[in-house]
């Protein structure tokens, strides 16, 4: 397979990247516009080896704006493990400072992402409303795939994929679902669409490739998830953001998230005898933690991927692999890409045209270590055309889990994730 780009390789002995990645070396031309600390020292969490905190920063723009570049500076560079950095719409915001101090302490405990939802309880009631009245997931999302959030067209297609249409618009009308809000409840498309960047050491500053920028709307907020390694020390961190802004009015390529995901269906070792290694019983004692969303991105995930849960079972719990096909939508230049998974995690990937003579990788990380994780840059733009395919694929390790469940999608330190991003922007 040709690795066009670059294979990250994280080992013992560090991080390997191939010739085509950029360096840690920090670009020249970062000027920031904006310095945000965090608002109150904190003090890592004895009790944890590795303690995950989220906190909120406010930027304070009252019109929209570009950010062009940032840089994430530690306030403690050996208590600090890796930072990632995600925006949080203003409709949001109410949610996020809700979070903030909850326990008495600067931010909130945080772990496989900041747990702020898009879609929430809400969306998770109508995707399995949809279910629960007899309609087939796996067909509803390609009809609309193909209906492109046309009414008659997203129920015709339907039709000929076998479907009832009768049944899919009285589902859709029962639960308030239209065929572009079932579009938007992909877990796809509600997972991951925020990021903004990331810090691992040795990182300086990200400048966006010029002429680009992620336009960032008034109102927003970012949430800055800060990871402590506590037996490096316990003494206060007040880490600060630094933002590059393009002056208001400024016309940017606005850079966009093609966010892909795919199911996690991840069963105990065979030797393992628990309650929670019953699916079910499992995604019911995440329901009592994080309500319905536990049952409903599961759902979700392997309907959009066209995948049955008879696909998942006879595996090895050792290797436990899961991939799922997107399309491209338009054509685009990837000019950077992520990939994200949790402790199980054993190698990930992001391939071109996967099975075809054209294939090409995009991103693959043979050796996954949640500690050592963050965005990575092309030196040279990848076209994508229209029609394009892009794969991700994820690869899981069961005994390295400490307590033995069967282990779905979630944001738990025992619950997995099967992320990966492009940045993208216009070919024009």
């Amino acid at each position: 397979m040709k690795r066009l780009c670059f294979v990250l390789g994280i080992l013992m002995s560090g991080m390997v990247l191939a010739q085509h990645a950029h360096s840690a070396a920090a670009p020249s031309g970062f000027h920031p516009d904006l310095d945000l600390k965090m608002a109150h020292p904190y003090t890592p969490d004895s009790a944890y080896t590795d303690d995950y905190r989220c906190f909120v920063l406010d930027p304070g723009l009252t019109t929209d704006r570009y950010i062009t570049g940032y840089q994430v500076v530690p306030g403690n560079l050996q208590e600090v493990h890796h930072v990632i950095l995600s925006m949080v719409p203003k409709e949001q915001r109410d949610q996020v400072l809700a979070k903030d101090g909850q326990d008495g302490r600067p931010g909130w405990t945080c772990f496989g992402g900041a747990g702020v939802g898009t879609g929430g309880a809400k969306g998770a009631a109508v995707l399995l409303g949809l279910r629960d009245s007899g309609v087939d997931l796996n067909l509803a999302f390609r009809a609309f795939r193909t209906g492109n959030g046309d009414p008659l067209n997203t129920l015709q297609t339907y039709q000929q994929l076998g479907g009832n249409p009768m049944q899919l618009l009285q589902a859709m009308k029962s639960t308030g679902m239209t065929p572009e809000g079932l579009k938007n409840s992909s877990p796809a498309q509600q997972l991951g669409s925020m990021g903004l960047g990331s810090w691992t050491p040795g990182s300086q500053a990200t400048l966006f490739p010029e002429g680009s920028g992620r336009r960032f709307p008034a109102g927003s907020l970012v949430v800055m998830q800060v990871h402590y390694n506590t037996h490096m020390g316990l003494e206060p961190d007040q880490s600060t953001l630094k933002l590059q802004l393009a002056p208001e009015g400024s016309t940017l390529d606005p850079l966009k998230g093609m966010v892909m995901a795919a199911p996690v269906e991840i069963p105990c070792m065979g030797d393992a005898q628990t309650p929670l290694c019953s699916r079910d019983q499992a995604i019911e004692a995440s329901k009592k933690l994080d309500g319905p969303v536990a049952e409903a991105r599961p759902v979700g995930l392997l309907a959009v991927c066209g995948k049955t849960l008879e696909d998942y079972r006879d595996k090895d719990p050792r290797q436990a692999t899961s991939s799922c096909d997107y399309p491209v939508q338009q054509d685009a230049l990837a000019v950077g890409a992520i990939l994200h998974m949790h402790t199980l995690g054993a190698r990930a990937s992001l391939v071109l045209n996967p099975d075809t003579p054209h294939e090409m990788t995009l991103l693959e990380i043979p050796h996954w270590d949640f500690h050592w994780q963050g965005d990575y840059w092309y030196q040279n733009p990848i076209p994508l055309k229209k029609g394009d395919t892009v794969r991700i694929e994820c690869v899981w390790d069961a005994s390295r889990a400490q307590n033995p469940k069967y282990v779905v999608w979630g944001e738990g330190t025992e619950d997995e994730m099967c992320l990966g991003s492009l940045t993208l922007r216009s070919t024009q």
